[in-house]
């Protein structure tokens, strides 16, 4: 498989966060809807037996990296000093540069979300939230309705600075599926939007670049750095050298799907972003890891859960 930088420029809000497994389930509507669900049924076989045709990151400013999920002390912080463990926790940011040394070091370069966008020469915050007040409609009235029936609620939103590029890594099987044919699925998504609300308007984002990523060649590299939530569990590990932040994933259909008896999807267990993950079996080429997933859906057999994660070889020290 082959590595593609997607460079985005985010247009609006956006009120769901750009994950690398929700992007996937996004772009495999798009893909049914631009060349036919047979092609998809075609992308998606073997895709549950380490044969995805597309592995999909999460969105982070260009040429940075999010903190890995380990002990302060492994990325060479000093945690003896308590006064100064509240200002490390805000140093979360990483130049790519650092992938090409040990997991120890990289606290010489650790930046907060202002010092990253100095370097970029940027003022202002990185993200910021606001909120929506909603109300649930009755739609056989097309009213809020009354007493029991006037259920309000608030929907969080996140603005990124306006000069803010956000960087995806994809993993493309480039003999099932082109850099043409990914290129326009996230020009696409980009114009419908994504996620929650993009029919008011959200999740709306152009796409400003597309370029390919040659492999790091890192010799020493003996663990992964994952840049996506991923179903690591099952898989051949040195258990007492992987860290991660479990979360449970409640997904539901999005697309046409939305308007089933049943757009719920069943929950999973996922290894959230920036997980530090040792095999057993150290492969200095591979692109991905994790697994895909089937039976997450009642009402869409076939649907699938990205379970893979894009990965960075790096020297866990």
């Amino acid at each position: 498989m082959q590595r593609y930088t997607l460079s985005i420029q985010p247009e609006t809000a956006f009120a769901t966060p750009l994950k690398g497994d929700t992007l996937f389930g996004q772009a495999c509507w798009l893909i049914r809807h631009c060349y036919g669900e047979e092609q998809l049924s075609n992308l998606l076989e073997g895709y549950t037996a380490q044969k995805p045709f597309m592995v999909v990151s999460d969105a982070t400013p260009k040429g940075y990296l999010q903190r890995p999920t380990v002990p302060l002390s492994l990325l060479g912080f000093d945690v003896t000093d308590s006064k100064q463990r509240k200002q490390l926790k805000g140093k979360k940011w990483f130049p790519e540069s650092v992938l090409s040394q040990p997991l120890n070091t990289w606290h010489n370069v650790a930046l907060t979300a202002n010092e990253m966008l100095d370097t970029m020469g940027i003022i202002g915050e990185l993200m910021q939230q606001d909120s929506q007040n909603h109300n649930s409609l009755n739609r056989k009235t097309g009213t809020t309705g009354s007493s029991e029936g006037f259920a309000p609620f608030q929907r969080y939103i996140t603005w990124y600075h306006p000069e803010v590029v956000l960087n995806i890594q994809v993993e493309i099987d480039e003999h099932r599926f082109s850099i043409e044919q990914l290129q326009e699925v996230f020009s696409l998504m980009g114009m419908q939007g994504y996620g929650k609300e993009a029919s008011c308007g959200l999740g709306k984002f152009t796409l400003k670049n597309v370029s390919q990523q040659e492999r790091l060649n890192l010799p020493q590299a003996n663990a992964f750095l994952t840049l996506a939530p991923c179903t690591p569990q099952g898989l051949s590990w040195h258990d007492e050298d992987c860290y991660y932040q479990i979360f449970t994933r409640f997904g539901r259909h999005g697309d046409l799907a939305v308007h089933s008896n049943n757009p719920f999807k069943n929950p999973i267990l996922m290894a959230d972003s920036d997980a530090v993950l040792t095999p057993q079996t150290m492969d200095t080429q591979q692109g991905w890891c994790g697994q895909g997933m089937s039976g997450v859906s009642k009402a869409i057999t076939a649907t699938v859960q990205q379970g893979y994660a894009p990965i960075h070889l790096i020297n866990r020290g």
